[in-house]
């Protein structure tokens, strides 16, 4: 435990010295995300690199382009942390709101709690996802988010 504390905040460090404000291209990024991430759980242009997946846990560096997301899908017995870099973007669980996160947010998904995150219709979103490995499957994917689900105006800051 002490030892993921630690990492979370050298994470935390590096997530608020990072850019300044403006959007980030794939060389300028301090984690680079270089391969397209399959269409069949992802909406839009999504990039993703993996930076760890040995031991316990896995960490995923991604770019999101203007109005991409994943699906939504959750994580069997494990918990996932969602540390955004760069960008602004949506984030929701499942029977929850509809939440923007940007730069220097964290959000935390519980084991298996249905969830989804992408860009802004109209900015890029880049972030880091640190989940705990699961004996047996480590995501879960269910549908696509529905255009109406993800235009749905109604959202909190």
């Amino acid at each position: 435990m002490a030892t993921r504390l630690r990492f979370l905040w050298a994470l935390a460090v590096v997530v608020l010295c990072s850019s300044s404000g403006r959007e980030l291209h794939s060389k300028e990024q301090i984690f680079e995300a270089t391969e397209r991430a399959s269409d069949l759980y992802n909406t839009g242009e999504v990039y993703v690199s993996m930076l760890k997946s040995s031991g316990n846990t896995m960490v995923v560096s991604f770019v999101f382009k203007p109005e991409s997301r994943n699906y939504w899908h959750y994580h069997p017995d494990a918990e996932q942390t969602l540390l955004v870099l760069d960008g602004e973007g949506f984030y929701q669980e499942q029977g929850g709101a509809k939440r923007v996160i940007k730069k220097g947010d964290v959000r935390v998904s519980a084991p298996n709690v249905s969830h989804w995150n992408g860009a802004l219709p109209n900015k890029s979103l880049v972030c880091i996802t640190i989940t705990e490995q699961a004996l047996e499957n480590h995501v879960v994917q269910l549908r696509a988010v529905t255009h109406e689900e993800y235009h749905f105006k109604d959202y909190t800051l």
